[in-house]
């Protein structure tokens, strides 16, 4: 089974262990719920529970004045990450599916994401899932890196921003996806 959560910091060395970057996952536990909500996904097997993906929502205005200033109060997926092994698997989806539930819960109408102009898998998955590029073209995200001692790098990454509408929920199908748990804060 698949569940989608926010994270806690009790899920920092898993998520560390599956996808490194420990002091990125850190500050973004760390500094939820109020710059945003970093959600996890672990499936369970009859023998474990491992991390199978993560993306973090960011809820605050992003950093980019583009973003800033054409997607006022519109929620953020960024840094969405599948493990090698449960990629295909919609995990990537069901995280999504959580990010854009509680966007909505928090009366939020659209939600974006960025994404590199050289990965196509990636657009498509977003394209399946109805976000459409934005009539601005490529931005330069701003990218934070962290090294080793814990120091924070800054850089920027060339990227289409992808938009969807975030339609009322319908009552009768929340929550009910199949072999999915989804919790929201």
């Amino acid at each position: 089974m698949l569940e989608v959560r926010p994270a806690v910091s009790e899920d920092l060395p898993a998520l560390t262990e599956a996808f490194k970057q420990p002091h990125y996952f850190q500050e973004r536990i760390a500094r939820q719920p109020h710059l945003g909500v970093l959600f996890v996904a672990e499936h369970t097997d009859d023998t474990a529970t491992r991390v199978a993906g993560a993306a973090f929502l960011r809820m605050l205005p992003a950093e980019e004045w583009e973003l800033r200033e054409h997607l006022r109060n519109v929620p953020i997926l960024s840094h969405l990450q599948v493990a090698p092994q449960r990629r295909r698997q919609g995990v990537a989806s069901a995280i999504m599916d959580a990010a854009e539930d509680y966007a909505r819960a928090k009366g939020r109408a659209r939600i974006a994401l960025g994404v590199t102009l050289t990965n196509a898998a990636a657009r498509r998955l977003y394209a399946n899932r109805q976000y459409v590029e934005w009539d601005f073209g490529p931005v330069n995200a701003m990218v934070v890196e962290w090294d080793e001692a814990g120091r924070k790098h800054f850089g920027v990454e060339r990227c289409q921003i992808m938009v969807k509408a975030l339609p009322a929920p319908a009552t009768a199908g929340f929550g009910k996806r199949p072999q999915m748990r989804l919790i929201l804060a």
